[in-house]
């Protein structure tokens, strides 16, 4: 129960506009990528369609964060900071390792446990430019202001948990728009779970979104120039490890000030809901 005056409005904004933020984001990216416009993917550069798709998803869901923000709905802490635009801790960035090695691991796992990465240096290029895009798109979509607006109003684990429920549920537009079939689409939306729970806590741990979006870029870009999608134990035995590991770094996020989990460093530490 809330015993502060207005502070069950205030709560209330706040998960609005998480919802919100990350419902514009999902209708921006799938509605755009999904029209068929010509010369999206150029012999130049592949990925220009991704590309533009992100900036465009990443720009409307700033400008209606900003709006939120002006109305108050986001708290008084600075967009900026609510988002994880920040150095944040690099003293932290070793408990990030592991999820460096998953990353990687794509580059020997392959399909049939064939190992490496294949495509032209150009492919390479653009797919990594592509995938840079997506991982500063997704992350400040889902990790940066949703999560950090409700981490800062102290619903860190139910922020960790709501959002990465909703980052998995955005892969349903893989399904509904570009014809992936009921089985791998959920799939995917299992995955993407436990990825964004793992990605959630490490937001929370290291205060910033720079290193998920180098860790989200670079395991995207592994997984698409691998020869094949991996061994299905090797997926199963991922997202456990993504699971397992976003609830060590949240519980160790949670020993932490408040304003250090978000980088709005206040002194006080966070009520555990």
């Amino acid at each position: 129960m809330d015993t502060v005056p207005g502070a069950g409005a205030a709560r209330g904004r706040r998960w609005a506009s998480a919802i919100i933020l990350m419902l514009v984001w999902w209708v921006v990216n799938y509605g755009f990528g999904a029209l068929p416009i010509d010369g999206m993917q150029p012999a130049w550069f592949p990925q220009l369609g991704v590309l533009l798709t992100n900036v465009l998803s990443l720009a409307v869901t700033w400008t209606t964060a900003i709006a939120l923000h002006r109305a108050g709905w986001l708290g008084p802490d600075p967009l900026r900071l609510l988002a994880g635009w920040q150095i944040g801790a690099p003293r932290r960035l070793w408990l990030l390792l592991p999820m460096l090695a998953v990353a990687l691991g794509y580059v020997w796992i392959g399909r049939d446990g064939v190992p490496g990465l294949v495509g032209s240096p150009e492919t390479m290029t653009s797919l990594a430019i592509g995938m840079l895009a997506v991982g500063l798109s997704e992350e400040t979509a889902s990790r940066g202001i949703p999560l950090g607006t409700l981490a800062r109003g102290g619903e860190v684990w139910a922020g960790a948990l709501v959002t990465s429920v909703l980052f998995g549920l955005w892969h349903l537009g893989n399904g509904i728009f570009f014809g992936s079939s009921a089985e791998e689409t959920w799939w995917q939306v299992l995955g993407a779970t436990a990825f964004g729970l793992c990605f959630a806590g490490a937001r929370l741990v290291v205060g910033a979104l720079w290193p998920l979006v180098l860790l989200h870029a670079l395991g995207d870009w592994t997984q698409l120039l691998s020869p094949g999608a991996a061994p299905l134990w090797y997926q199963i035995a991922v997202m456990a490890f993504h699971a397992a590991w976003g609830v060590l770094l949240i519980a160790l996020a949670l020993r932490r000030p408040a304003g250090d989990i978000t980088g709005t460093a206040t002194g006080h530490r966070a009520p555990r809901r």
